[in-house]
């Protein structure tokens, strides 16, 4: 008992009384390179779809969404607020693009997408192997039934982060 009752102090004390603006909508903004769970490939060739990419547009954006939802429900969670209430809308679009597992530094097929540690990182420009960097910027808005100061949004934030680059293999870039 005397430690469920220490975890339940320390709880809602991880977040602190915070500073900065009170809200209870925060947007958070992002620079990302989609995992390629979060991509598919329409063809009539299903080789050329590589493991780990999502079989159909429905599949993939179910995972975008699901993934943002579990890593921002249990941010929140894990400052010891209660999820109940808490909406979770992104901005986030699944992305229907050709990986190349082949691809090097000197070789790559024009406008096919390279991935890294199974991010998609770099699109192919030509086919001397110039590549540029894939990312992307969008935003999650959190919608909840408490307020809470600019700086617990940004812990919870961190948090966010975390989750969708151990969970989800998110690359955040900048």
């Amino acid at each position: 008992m005397t430690i469920l009752l220490y975890v339940l102090v320390l709880a809602p004390l991880a977040c602190g009384p915070g500073t900065g603006k009170v809200t209870d909508k925060p947007e958070f903004s992002f620079n990302y390179s989609s995992p390629l769970a979060w991509t598919y490939f329409v063809t009539d060739t299903p080789t050329l779809i590589v493991s780990g990419q999502s079989l159909n547009e429905q599949m993939a954006q179910s995972r975008v969404n699901m993934d943002i939802e579990f890593a921002v429900l249990k941010a929140v969670e894990s400052y010891g607020y209660s999820t109940t209430g808490v909406d979770v809308r992104n901005a986030v679009k699944a992305e229907n693009i050709q990986i190349d597992l082949k691809s090097t530094a000197s070789l790559c097929v024009l406008n096919n997408f390279i991935p890294e540690d199974g991010a998609v990182t770099k699109k192919c420009t030509k086919a001397d192997g110039t590549t540029i960097p894939h990312n992307h910027v969008s935003t999650i808005t959190a919608t909840s039934p408490i307020a809470l100061a600019q700086s617990n949004w940004e812990n919870i934030a961190i948090r966010v982060y975390s989750s969708l680059t151990a969970n989800a293999g998110v690359k955040f870039n900048g």
